[in-house]
């Protein structure tokens, strides 16, 4: 066990990569704040600048998945998260948030739910939790309370700073640092329910494969890796109704590269300022928007990644399908429900301590 991190400061700065062994060790000391911050900083700059391998990343969530604060996934029912890892400085609408809740509507008469896990905004203009919040949802609640709401609403949210307390030591770290470091990679990667099943939204092309190998050592069952380029170059974490998204989907051990464009399903490409926000109020009106019934390409961006969620969760056999189960949710007015029963259950609730 290393009393520091000298030595896998070596290994860095000879040019070298950390094993999954390695990687762990440095984290556990990092996360019970026994690290130098100077080391801790050098460490996560130097990995920066050369992008963290599958290795590293591996074992960084496996170290932080010890420290959880875990969430029961109700008995009978199968657990899916929709979770991003930001770092594209989103100016949209929480499209994560809006699909988890449509495929909570759809998913959980399937055995279905969704442990979205979240936190405030760090590079986009509204967070999921900020967002949620405005929505009417109590974030400050016991894993117990979430677990009711997985069960009963077919969502629970899993707001990240509740769940993961040893991430703190590396908080002053992180912000002189200023810049994404091998963090950022790992909190969508560790969900409180532990979850199997995963959509998960990355800043860059070149994340696409290495996330799905990570994925695959932590043993996913089924996980779709996705990215978009809009039409101005900008990027986005998500399945967008812009132009083709990029997937890498993991399924049974094996990861395959496809892209699911919109036209193939009678959507139209839509144009990227239409569900621009500038603040998590504009985000949450926007959403209740689409669950109440509007059309347009809100919509039908919530839609696409819903029905990526709904294959992913083994609920629908196609992306067509998980299309046509997303748009019967949203239209029977199930996912509205969803949402307002999460809403119920987390009011009542005592909050976390």
């Amino acid at each position: 066990m290393m009393n520091n991190l000298q030595e896998v400061l070596s290994t860095i700065v000879a040019g070298g990569s950390l094993t999954v062994e390695q990687t762990k060790e440095a984290l556990d000391l990092i996360m019970s704040g026994e690290a130098d911050p100077i080391q801790t900083g050098a460490m996560l700059a130097m990995i920066a600048q050369r992008h963290a391998t599958v290795e590293e990343i591996t074992g960084a969530v496996l170290a932080m998945r010890e420290r959880v604060l875990p969430v029961e996934v109700p008995e009978g029912m199968t657990a899916i998260d929709t979770c991003g890892m930001g770092g594209t400085k989103s100016r949209f609408f929480n499209i994560s948030t809006a699909a988890a809740i449509v495929t909570a509507g759809a998913g959980r008469e399937h055995g279905l739910c969704v442990a979205k896990h979240g936190n405030r905004a760090i590079t986009s203009r509204t967070g999921s939790s900020q967002v949620i919040e405005v929505l009417g949802v109590n974030l400050t609640v016991e894993p117990e309370v979430i677990t009711q709401c997985l069960a009963e609403a077919g969502i629970g949210f899993c707001f990240a700073p509740a769940h993961h307390a040893a991430m703190r030591h590396a908080m002053p770290v992180r912000q002189a640092l200023g810049f994404r470091t091998l963090l950022n990679l790992i909190g969508p990667l560790t969900n409180p329910a532990f979850v199997k099943r995963q959509l998960v939204g990355v800043p860059s092309v070149e994340l696409l494969e290495t996330i799905a190998e990570v994925l695959s050592n932590l043993g996913a069952t089924h996980a779709m890796v996705v990215h978009s380029e809009l039409p101005d170059g900008s990027k986005l974490g998500e399945m967008t109704a812009f132009a083709p998204t990029q997937v890498a989907e993991l399924h049974n051990g094996m990861i395959k590269h496809h892209k699911v464009d919109p036209q193939m399903y009678g959507l139209s490409y839509a144009v990227p300022e239409s569900i621009e926000v500038s603040s998590p109020d504009e985000s949450a009106e926007l959403i209740k928007g689409i669950l109440a019934g509007d059309k347009g390409p809100a919509r039908d961006i919530v839609l696409l990644n819903a029905a990526a969620a709904l294959v992913i969760g083994g609920v629908a056999k196609d992306f067509a399908h998980g299309l046509d189960m997303a748009t019967e949710s949203v239209d029977r007015g199930v996912a509205s429900d969803a949402l307002a029963k999460l809403v119920q259950i987390t009011s009542k609730a005592t909050a976390h301590q």
